[in-house]
């Protein structure tokens, strides 16, 4: 369903009357839905600074330039600031300096990173701190420009993970992390040795497995990770075979028709798929009621899917299907996060991905794989589509990006974190898309 006040926002008459009443105007997202390609930055200006012992500066404009954006010019895009070698608070003082000085003229759809520590690995408490604050700056800043289509964003880099770097900002500074802003991304060394490699097609000759592909947000990434060069396999259950084999047909796509809660499904995907280098589980549903009001079956269906079912294929894939550099992509929510009346089957599930992820990480580490979580906010679906106008309205404009996302903007980062050649440092992480959402910020 369109956004109207989106629309109207946008139009040379809406802009004036919005002006006229104050009121809020969501920005025209810049997205990018074409592939990354050699040099998907481009034609865009960077500009790059840090505090005076920063540690990455070199690494960052090296990668800038590999990305294909340029280091001098006027009104700057893209702003990188490197705090990672603050040993202290009193050192971040050039953090305030650099974007002081900058905000007011700021171009609309501008990207902004901040380089930092994972306050973890500071070797002293003052470090900690300084190395802390820079989340609450990059929050906090991202609800400030926001209004303009800007993004704001951290990347903490651990010892050994700065060949990362690279991956990260090819999609934090372009389109494909359109409506990501005011997050945390951490890069670690991954526990076995693996290196950057090809950018321009990270997904090129890649075997994906999608479930929950037949429409929707799973169809969007399906056909994300086929223009990335991914065959891909698309699961859903036997009734969306029409709809299934409409989305695949458009890339080549193999379908695969079962019930993702059986109990042998992995031993299925296996047998159908061969071995797989990313599974991305989509596959969810909602039967949403008050817990008192809450049949058993409500409850059942909701965990055997959108939990039981990933644990128990996963298990199953780990046992010899997963290539040995595997990547796997699980689609959470903002609402295991906040929670939500009405929700106590469907909020339990997605928390219960967020500490699976985080859990199953270092197991999968050691064998060379990763998997990461992606957490949606309000997106403009069949399913949101369905709610009350008051409450759509309202769910649109709880972000610093005032409206929902798109199901492509949830496919860039399932690409992204599905791609070992961009996101090869990102483990057991779960990024939020949501615009900035306010619940659970």
């Amino acid at each position: 369903m369109s956004d109207r006040y989106l629309a109207l926002a946008q139009s040379p008459l809406g802009r004036q009357f919005f002006s006229a009443l104050n009121l809020p105007a969501p920005p025209r997202l810049a997205r990018e839905l074409q592939a990354y390609g050699p040099q998907p930055l481009a034609g865009k200006t960077a500009l790059v600074a840090g505090v005076p012992q920063a540690r990455h500066r070199t690494t960052l404009e090296a990668a800038l330039r590999g990305a294909g954006a340029s280091l001098s010019g006027d009104k700057p895009a893209l702003l990188l600031f490197d705090a990672s070698g603050a040993t202290g608070p009193a050192e971040l003082k050039p953090l305030y300096a650099f974007f002081h000085e900058r905000l007011a003229g700021l171009p609309g759809g501008t990207h902004v990173v901040v380089i930092g520590r994972a306050p973890a690995s500071c070797d002293s408490a003052a470090e900690a701190a300084a190395a802390g604050a820079l989340s609450g700056f990059v929050k906090s800043l991202a609800k400030e420009i926001g209004r303009k289509g800007a993004t704001a964003n951290l990347v903490t880099v651990a010892d050994g993970a700065e060949a990362w770097l690279g991956g990260a900002l090819r999609f934090l500074l372009s389109g494909h992390a359109a409506f990501v802003t005011g997050q945390t991304l951490p890069l670690t060394p991954p526990a076995r040795s693996l290196k950057p490699g090809d950018c321009s097609r990270p997904l090129d000759g890649k075997t994906a497995l999608v479930t929950g592909a037949a429409r929707g947000i799973g169809a969007a990434i399906a056909r994300s990770l086929a223009r990335e060069g991914a065959h891909v396999i698309g699961v859903d259950r036997p009734q969306e075979e029409a709809a299934l084999q409409g989305t695949l047909a458009a890339f080549d796509g193999k379908p695969l028709l079962l019930d993702v809660t059986a109990a042998d499904a992995g031993e299925r995907i296996a047998e159908a798929a061969g071995q797989l280098d990313l599974v991305v589980h989509n596959a969810g549903v909602t039967r949403d009621k008050l817990l008192r009001n809450m049949p058993e079956h409500f409850w059942d269906m909701v965990l055997g899917i959108n939990l039981e079912a990933i644990v128990r294929i996963n298990e199953q894939l780990l046992a010899g299907a997963l290539a040995p550099q595997a990547r796997m992509v699980c689609i959470s929510s903002i609402g295991g996060i906040a929670g939500n009346a009405g929700q106590t089957n469907y909020a339990a599930t997605k928390s219960g991905v967020i500490s699976y992820v985080a859990a199953l990480a270092a197991e999968v580490g050691k064998r060379g794989m990763a998997i990461n979580a992606v957490a949606p906010g309000f997106i403009e679906t069949q399913m949101t589509a369905s709610i009350p106008p008051a409450n759509r309205f309202f769910g649109r404009r709880m972000s610093a990006l005032l409206q929902g996302g798109l199901p492509e903007d949830i496919a860039e980062a399932v690409t992204f974190l599905g791609a070992a050649p961009l996101s090869g440092g990102v483990n057991g992480v779960t990024l939020r898309v949501c615009g900035q959402n306010w619940l659970g910020a």
